[in-house]
């Protein structure tokens, strides 16, 4: 329980800041929440989402990948504390697909071994992959397709894994230890996925609330700039700190281009000039962003297929 509290505390003070003063808990679950939030007061949001980062890279060295059930889920949007009332606990509104990064990262960071134990302890209908779903649209729609295909794939790497004893003439865990950098490799393209959706959505939700206006739209200027637009930024740097796995920061490495972008687009004092710049940036670069994930993907693949025989045949020899 100490350890889901660190993690609960953490997350919360990542995207919400420090908690407020008081707060009137029912129960002593939420009392608890709401004390190990408090004890994070002062921790820089970028800071404790760092924290976050190598609390649940901890955790899952420890527990392993089949526990992190228990640990504090990324829904759509964060509550403060389960079944709070008091308004100043209003869910955080950073979109599910960038609050899901920290967690990526921290599963992108499994060794081979972890992986190995996991797939062990792992039953084909309850794989890791199928259970995922679009982050950044309402899956089974057209919006979610990018999403769709990654995760399909991947569930097809992790189905051959869990399937090939048997059925393919070499030990599973040879197999295995082939699919392993793909399932990293993967895991990150999808991180990239989603900070270039979510960039593509903001610039969306910029040029709606420009035409129909925010009481149509139900969207502000500066509520999509500092939910999606700076929340994206912010996640692209994460991406390239140097504890993250290698095969993050090649991604972050990537997008990179794009806080860049951010930057250039807040250079002018008005929000509404900033908000047509970013709008109009974005555009002006797709081919970028069309060709980088595409090319990034293959790349990243084919240095899987180079790591993952080096990793088969360490496997084979018995090192």
């Amino acid at each position: 329980n100490r350890d889901r509290l660190e993690l609960y505390a953490l997350h919360k003070q990542a995207i919400s800041g420090d908690a407020p003063e008081n707060l009137a808990c029912q129960t002593a679950a939420e009392r608890a929440k709401f004390q190990a939030w408090r004890g994070k007061s002062g921790v820089r949001m970028e800071e404790a989402m760092q924290l976050y980062l190598q609390e649940a890279d901890r955790q899952i060295r420890v527990y392993g990948m089949s526990g992190t059930s228990s640990l504090p889920q990324t829904p759509q949007s964060t509550p403060a504390i389960d079944g709070g009332n008091d308004s100043s606990f209003a869910a955080a509104s950073q979109p599910r697909g960038l609050a899901a990064i920290p967690l990526l990262c921290a599963a992108a960071s499994e060794s081979r071994q972890a992986y190995l134990r996991r797939l062990a302890q792992t039953t084909t209908p309850n794989s890791w992959w199928s259970r995922q779903e679009a982050l950044c649209a309402v899956p089974h729609t057209f919006g979610a397709l990018p999403e769709t295909m990654l995760l399909k794939t991947a569930a097809l790497v992790e189905y051959v894994s869990l399937s090939c004893d048997g059925v393919i003439p070499l030990p599973a865990a040879v197999v295995q230890s082939f699919l392993w950098p793909f399932h990293n490799v993967l895991l990150c393209v999808w991180m990239g996925l989603i900070v270039v959706l979510t960039a593509f959505t903001a610039a969306w939700d910029i040029l709606q609330t420009l035409i129909w206006g925010s009481r149509r739209t139900g969207l502000s200027l500066s509520g999509i700039w500092n939910d999606q637009v700076v929340w994206s930024a912010q996640s692209v740097n994460v991406l390239t700190e140097s504890h993250q796995p290698l095969t993050a920061r090649v991604v972050g490495l990537l997008v990179l281009p794009y806080t860049v972008l951010v930057t250039l687009s807040r250079m002018p004092p008005s929000e509404l000039v900033a908000s047509v710049a970013y709008a109009a940036l974005l555009g002006f670069t797709w081919w970028y962003w069309v060709i980088v994930l595409p090319w990034m993907t293959w790349m990243l693949l084919c240095a899987a297929t180079v790591s993952g025989s080096c990793f088969a045949m360490i496997e084979l020899a018995g090192v």
